[in-house]
């Protein structure tokens, strides 16, 4: 009888999930859909590439919106076992409230697991792949700043052509680079000349590039009296640029892009170049807690629907669910934004408000347990 019910109960709220997230996830690709279409003026993109660009953007979206459909989940399948009075006759033989949504906790504890793990991945592809369908139907420029385990990479262009830049560190607002490495190429993509320099420094409108070694690359063809195999040296050259402080900060991946099993790789890559991590430590600690998050979400519906239909209120109280589940996004909203500025510990920004939710949901049922 135990394990029927337990099935019972997981086998109702899961439905209402998938239920749930397939209706949030066809709302969202419907917006991103509205929004890429009014984007195409130029008609760039045909209806089925943007209706593709629309469903590879909205797993990494949907993801955002998983509490919240975790939410109205369990609030429509309490509420539905409390209108067919299931949960009268269940509470009748001796059954308690904290019993009964046992099922769906642990269901919800899976999907959160299942969320980060393997379908966070999913979707941080499918991210990458939009920004890079963007950044060619839509001339979004792509980033210029990029960290790998060779060092940290800038890239800027003009008439002229591209300038790459390479520095064994930085600071983390990359206005000083150290063991700087630049390579510039014309229009043709033909590197044309290559610079060593013990550190550079980002002014207006140039970096100023201090102890100096500079090679000519000749053209292909070029005869032997121009070809110059030696370093030209010299204490200080400036090369221009379009680069701000503002936009580089702007060229970080963001970490909807990153897969969670790569994160920490890439964290400890920011911090080793002298990044601030704390907004991809956010995301991170976003992802781990989501199973917590998911259960407070399950206790926070259960405590506003497991009213009996004949006691009336169930509109308020499902106004109520809604609202505090707005409140709780709001909070953790808040407490992001603190966490990845830096201005509070990212792990009590990341934890606070999951936990604060759970206590919160408990007291509500231990008050309609009670009373």
């Amino acid at each position: 009888m135990s394990w029927t019910l337990n099935l019972y109960v997981a086998r109702v709220f899961m439905t209402y999930v998938l239920f749930a997230f397939l209706s949030v996830f066809a709302l969202i690709m419907l917006v991103d859909l509205v929004e890429l279409m009014r984007a195409n003026r130029r008609g760039a993109a045909s209806f089925v590439e943007l209706v593709g660009m629309a469903a590879l953007k909205a797993p990494s979206v949907s993801i955002k919106a998983a509490p919240f459909t975790i939410l109205l989940a369990s609030m429509v399948s309490f509420a539905t076992l409390a209108h067919r009075s299931e949960l009268v006759v269940t509470r009748a033989a001796g059954v308690s409230a904290f019993r009964i949504i046992i099922p769906a906790l642990f269901a919800a504890i899976a999907v959160g697991v299942f969320a980060f793990s393997v379908y966070n991945p999913l979707a941080s592809a499918f991210a990458a792949r939009y920004e890079l369908l963007q950044e060619r139907y839509f001339d979004k420029g792509s980033p210029a700043l990029t960290i790998s385990g060779n060092g940290v990479w800038l890239r800027q262009g003009d008439e002229a052509g591209q300038t790459v830049l390479r520095a064994d560190r930085s600071t983390g607002s990359v206005e000083r680079l150290w063991s700087v490495s630049v390579f510039q190429f014309d229009k043709s993509d033909h590197l044309y000349r290559r610079i060593e320099a013990r550190a550079a420094h980002l002014e207006d409108r140039n970096w100023r590039l201090t102890g100096v070694s500079e090679w000519t690359i000749p053209a292909v063809g070029a005869t032997e009296a121009e070809v110059k195999p030696l370093a030209e040296t010299s204490e200080e050259i400036r090369i221009p640029t379009d680069l701000t402080r503002e936009r580089i900060a702007e060229s970080f991946a963001a970490p909807e892009t990153i897969s969670f099993w790569a994160l920490p790789g890439f964290i400890s890559l920011l911090e080793s170049s002298g990044f601030s991590s704390d907004r991809h430590w956010m995301h991170f600690i976003g992802l781990l807690a989501t199973p917590v998050v998911f259960v407070a979400m399950v206790l926070i519906g259960a405590a506003f629907s497991m009213r009996h239909a004949r006691f009336g209120g169930l509109g308020v109280m499902a106004l109520g669910c809604v609202l505090t589940g707005f409140g709780y996004f709001f909070l953790s909203d808040v407490t992001t934004a603190l966490g990845a500025s830096g201005a509070v510990p990212v792990m009590l920004a990341g934890w606070a408000p999951p936990f604060a939710a759970i206590l919160l949901a408990l007291g509500l049922l231990l008050h309609l347990e009670d009373g």
